[in-house]
């Protein structure tokens, strides 16, 4: 954006039982950005201006129960400069409104660049607005994603993706770091820093959603016996963990046992367990300083040249340039 006393317009498409934070996680990143330009000199007058629109004017419910206040229409709304969708639990019903599918064409048209927020991808998705792109969701929502277009390509791991001047985010606060993404490229990296530290995140967050997905897949299993034999794989990621000794374990010839492993887990047993190794390393990592080789053992992967094999295919770096990038301020400070 051009970095004059020109005013950046910041429009949230929401609707009824959007998700709260999917609106104002994003829209205080902008705001406070540019409280924070003006504050420290770089503009005169705010850079930003953040507007939430819906269908209707007035209050609007979220999921949560509280009301935000719209003052105008889509239809009252052109050339915004960055137009976002909220997600939350309102998404399908509005990824059938005509009304909100034809503003939101006509908008993300004439935007600069588009954003989604965790299920508002799939509003987009049905919008046509995703067709033969890569774009990502809340983990829960994945294969619906998949299908909501035409040929749309998820990545099951990034927090936001971007793909042209189309971004998505995953579940909830994942949209704050695709705000601050955008921050980034508008006023560069020092801005979005000082933004972050402000608000207590990462400017880059650490690995990807699928940190979070494994232990609460293993827990909402229905089958008890995969259920437990996952947390307990999760547990006890140094033991040997191939599959004919989880079969075993799970009381299943092999075969049996890997057909309904992948079939309930989305990947096969071999997959899950290298997956789950490379982000307990990942977390060790980021938050200590024990050597990579205690790392790759402690975690099961016997030497430092699996775990670096395990992490270049998993997660794109070595463990030395992951732990350059992603150890915590505070634990470089004690080496």
């Amino acid at each position: 954006m051009s970095k004059g006393s020109a005013v950046h317009e910041v429009v949230m498409m929401g609707f009824p039982q959007a998700q709260v934070l999917d609106i104002t996680g994003p829209l205080e990143v902008f705001s406070r950005t540019a409280r924070w330009l003006v504050e420290q000199g770089y503009t005169r007058h705010q850079p930003y201006k953040v507007e939430l629109v819906a269908s209707q004017s007035g209050p609007l419910t979220m999921s949560s129960g509280l009301e935000l206040l719209v003052h105008r229409r889509f239809d009252q709304v052109k050339n915004v400069d960055t137009l976002l969708v909220a997600g939350g639990i309102g998404y399908s019903e509005a990824s059938k409104d005509p009304n909100i599918l034809e503003n939101l064409v006509r908008l993300a048209g004439e935007a600069g660049r588009v954003g989604s927020i965790c299920t508002g991808s799939l509003i987009l998705a049905r919008a046509g607005l995703l067709d033969h792109k890569t774009a990502t969701t809340h983990w829960e929502y994945f294969e619906e994603l998949e299908h909501a277009g035409k040929d749309v390509r998820v990545d099951q791991n990034a927090i936001f993706v971007r793909h042209g001047k189309i971004f998505s985010s995953a579940g909830v606060t994942a949209g704050m770091d695709m705000a601050l993404a955008m921050v980034e490229d508008d006023w560069g990296q020092v801005v979005a820093l000082a933004v972050a530290q402000q608000l207590v995140m990462y400017l880059k967050r650490p690995g990807g959603q699928s940190q979070f997905s494994n232990h609460l897949k293993a827990q909402s299993l229905e089958s008890g016996r995969l259920q437990k034999l996952q947390l307990w794989i999760l547990d006890n990621l140094d033991l040997d963990l191939r599959v004919g000794k989880l079969a075993n374990r799970a009381a299943m010839s092999e075969r049996t046992f890997a057909r309904r492993f992948a079939a309930e887990m989305g990947v096969t047993p071999a997959n899950f367990v290298e997956q789950a190794r490379a982000q307990a390393a990942r977390r060790r990592l980021e938050e200590g300083n024990l050597p990579i080789e205690s790392i790759a053992h402690r975690c099961g992967f016997r030497s430092a040249e699996n775990m670096r094999r395990s992490f270049l295919r998993i997660l794109g770096v070595p463990p030395t340039q992951y732990r350059e990038r992603f150890q915590s301020t505070r634990t470089k400070k004690t080496q």
